[in-house]
């Protein structure tokens, strides 16, 4: 990772020249990577790590080695079209003390949706793993580290017109802080960047109960005197138009001697032993941390003395102003005694005020990153089942079932090169991002054509004080009703607090026979319909051809709390007269007093259309007696009229449903056990003459019940196991399926993944199937920039029918290695 510290602004004018030129490059799209980015923010006391993705994702479980620094968090991408997905790699530089992690998205061998983060941690934390606030996103947790995050480059809240706001009159005996945000949601987040003239001064967060009711609160300051407070205020206005006074009453000097519970007590003396020794090891960082998380408990013995220590830490560390604040603090809460003599006479000798100010930046700077990789790898043997044309057509997004072939008897010879770039410019203003995807598939078998996969080309900019936000140029779909990858423009403005309009328009990049398209669409977005719940609404209509291809409303409904988190989808076409999609899914975990995660419970309930309604699927269904499959809609209109096409794509689309509940709960330190039950039915898909795909009969209702053993440092720091049987049922077969999957690193270079898959099929009419497929990846790390790796699939299947026996041997494997910067 690149930082420069004073970043020019013309490179916005020359990334928006690129995307333009750029644009025409690649007639079909294909995800070369998952992962998107990764987002630094504070929520209450914890320090959040949202790990974005570019496909909807569902969160499973995760799993962590016993020193706490590699975590492995496994989720299902039910989209995915494509086998040959490179691993990627985002990183977050330590900073501020929090630690740096390392993301890597990779896949699990033997499966097609089935993916995992392996999360490395510098230095080990504690750390736990739950859904993010959207469907295309994990987040990990730093349970105390809220106070280490910086706020520029915080998540965009406009700037909304002054409110009138009346400041409580504080009296001399109190403190004197601004209260930001107030609510009785404990998942407190900051929604806007403080103004940089102010970021010098502490964010904290608290809890204080307000006419009888307790309220969880972003506090700024404290202030050395109201009228600087008041200052503040009219400068925070703006972006904070809630934001107003208050005084906190100081606590009497024997605080926590009664009255205080235990537990809290013991927390607060460990915590200032471990200040203590902090500080004299001179460890400024490791003191902050533990003396802030002292100071956030309930009054108690240790917060006297940790309130001077705190002033003692920040003046050895040179942080002279904030040291004169917290003495000042210390003075207020306690004016008399030998320690408050103590503290007079070291506030005395600091500079003046305004000594302080210039030796303290009150200015957070701006930062700018340059990242990303570059990668070649070379896929051998047989490929997977789905083909390119299959994968990059509308019905790609097929359920894959474990009793279909995996492999496929072609053989493959694919070279892939993989560049992805992104420019990233943060400041408390704005948030400027330019993003480059791209990758080159060479296809060594005879008669086939190589292929270029442009999969981003944008500029995207934030502004934070006008509440607007800008895309342009080729973009992965982010709600709105937007079905696929796409060359266009999304807009959104925030006109108050929590809502925000959005606006997109553009023109999918999948091509679809010699058709034209685009489409337009308007959303809304409520951050806050009710505490942890947020909502969309949206209207989207796409032409093909001058024809309506789709119109539809839809929404989406979430809820976030804590170890919870629910969201529903629907997706309405007016024109078809039909839904496409509904689908209900959540997480819960159970998280204890010190927010460590225990029993996590997943659910699915899912319909959609396979492939989505649209018009120009009449395409694709289309083969009037034995006439050529028709290329442009007026080929297909000029044989049935349109209300014919639309009646026919209602008759020749299936639909797929899916149902899952799932449970892990952990055993002890080593070991997590875990079952699910699911339900999958896909309806009938008709003949693709064009893809050169058969018909397909319903497959019914397919029940699987699955338990998990998951375990951990069985021999050594950083080894991790999953064991796995399934027992399947369909109408007319009987399956078991056991696989196992291993991570194992034998030093911080090298690791190894050995898999095994075996699975045995009977089917009613006498065939039985068996299929052994065992895998292994190799991982060198040769350093932290270059990764080597490698990885291979051996297939045996033997098929017994009435009739006689066939045996099969197959491989498919692939090796190379990226370079990320």
């Amino acid at each position: 990772m690149i930082h420069r510290p004073d970043p020019t602004r013309a490179l916005a004018p020359l990334a928006l020249a690129c995307v333009a030129a750029c644009l025409t490059l690649a007639p079909s799209v294909a995800r070369a990577q998952l992962l998107d980015d990764l987002e630094l923010r504070r929520e209450g006391a914890d320090a959040i790590v949202q790990v974005r993705l570019l496909t909807p994702v569902r969160y499973g479980r995760s799993v962590s080695t016993r020193n706490g620094d590699l975590f492995q968090v496994y989720f299902d991408a039910p989209d995915l079209r494509d086998a040959t997905i490179q691993p990627s790699q985002r990183r977050l530089e330590a900073s501020n003390g929090l630690p740096a992690l390392t993301v890597n998205e990779e896949p699990l061998l033997g499966s097609l949706t089935q993916r995992k983060l392996v999360v490395r941690v510098d230095p080990a934390v504690r750390l736990r793993v739950r859904s993010g606030r959207d469907n295309r996103s994990i987040e990990l947790v730093l349970p105390g580290l809220g106070p280490k995050v910086r706020t520029a480059g915080a998540a965009p809240v406009p700037a909304p017109a002054p409110a009138t706001v009346t400041p409580a009159a504080p009296t001399p005996a109190g403190v004197t802080v601004i209260v930001l945000q107030s609510s009785t949601d404990p998942n407190l987040r900051l929604e806007m960047p403080i103004p940089k003239q102010l970021q010098s001064l502490d964010l904290t967060t608290t809890t204080r109960v307000v006419d009888g009711v307790t309220r969880h609160e972003l506090q700024l300051g404290p202030f050395a005197d109201p009228a600087e407070a008041r200052r503040a205020l009219e400068i925070l206005r703006p972006r904070f138009p809630a934001a107003t006074l208050a005084t906190v009453m100081p606590a009497p000097a024997t605080a926590g001697s009664a009255g205080t519970p235990v537990d809290v007590e013991a927390s607060a003396a460990a915590l200032l032993a471990e200040a203590r020794a902090a500080n004299n090891a001179r460890d400024n960082a490791t003191a902050l941390d533990r003396l802030n998380r002292l100071l956030d408990l309930p009054p108690n013995r240790s917060s006297r003395e940790a309130q001077e220590l705190i002033g003692l830490v920040r003046l050895n560390a040179g942080d002279t102003a904030r040291a004169r604040r917290e003495f000042e603090t210390f003075l207020k809460l306690y004016p008399t005694g030998p320690d408050s003599q103590r503290v007079t006479t070291r506030l005395a000798a600091l500079p003046p005020e305004a000594a302080a100010q210039a030796e303290t930046p009150r200015k957070q700077a701006a930062t700018t990153t340059v990242n990303g990789s570059a990668g070649l790898y070379y896929y051998g043997g047989q490929s997977k089942i789905r083909s390119e044309e299959f994968r990059d057509s509308p019905i790609s997004g097929l359920p894959e079932l474990v009793q279909n072939p995996t492999l496929t008897g072609t053989d493959q010879r694919l070279a892939i090169g993989t560049f992805d770039l992104n420019y990233r410019h943060r400041s408390a203003e704005q948030d400027l991002r330019f993003v480059f995807r791209d990758s080159y598939s060479a296809d060594l078998m005879p008669g086939r054509a190589d292929r270029n996969r442009l999969s981003a080309l944008y500029v995207d900019h934030k502004s934070f004080e006008r509440g607007t936000s800008i895309r342009l140029g080729r973009q992965s779909p982010n709600g709105g009703g937007v079905l696929g990858r796409f060359d266009g423009a999304t807009a959104g403005y925030t006109f108050m607090p929590k809502w925000k309009v959005n606006a997109v328009a553009g023109r999918p990049t999948d091509k679809l026979q010699q058709t034209k398209r685009y489409f337009g669409g308007l959303s809304v977005d409520a951050d806050a319909l009710a505490p942890s719940v947020s909502g969309s609404l949206y209207a989207i209509q796409q032409n093909i051809d001058g024809q309506i291809d789709r119109r539809a409303i839809g929404s989406d409904l979430r809820y976030f709390s804590g170890g919870t988190f629910v969201s529903g989808s629907l997706d309405y076409d007016t024109v078809m007269r039909a839904v496409n999609i509904a689908a209900l899914q959540g997480t819960w975990q159970d998280i204890d007093a010190n927010g460590n995660a225990g029993t996590t419970v997943n659910f699915l309930l899912d319909r959609r259309a396979q492939p989505m309604l649209m018009l120009g699927n009449a395409l694709f269904f289309q083969d009037p007696n034995g006439a050529a499959v028709p290329v442009r809609l007026s080929d297909a209109l000029a044989l049935r009229d349109i209300e014919m096409l639309r009646s026919s794509v209602r008759t020749t689309t299936a639909y797929a449903n899916q149902a899952q509940l799932g449970v892990t709960t952990p055993l002890d330190e080593r070991w997590q056990v875990g079952g699910d039950l699911r339900m999958t039915r896909v309806g009938a898909i008709e003949a693709v003459p064009s893809l050169a795909l058969p018909a397909q009969p319903a497959t019914g209702n397919i029940w699987s019940l699955g338990g998990q053993l998951i375990g951990s440092n069985l021999y050594s720091v950083r080894d991790t196991h999953v064991f796995n049987v399934t027992a399947q049922r369909g109408p007319s077969f009987s399956g078991l399926l056991f696989m196992y999957n291993n991570l194992s690193a034998l030093n911080e270079l090298w690791s190894v993944e050995p898999s095994l898959q075996v699975y045995r099929q009977s089917n009613d009419n006498g065939l039985k199937l068996d299929r052994i497929k065992p895998g292994l990846r190799v991982t060198w790390r040769v350093d932290p920039a270059v990764t080597l790796e490698s990885a291979a699939d051996y297939e045996i299947s033997r098929i017994t029918t009435t009739t006689g026996n066939e045996n099969t041997n197959r491989v498919f494997y692939y090796l190379g290695g990226r370079y990320d910067f």
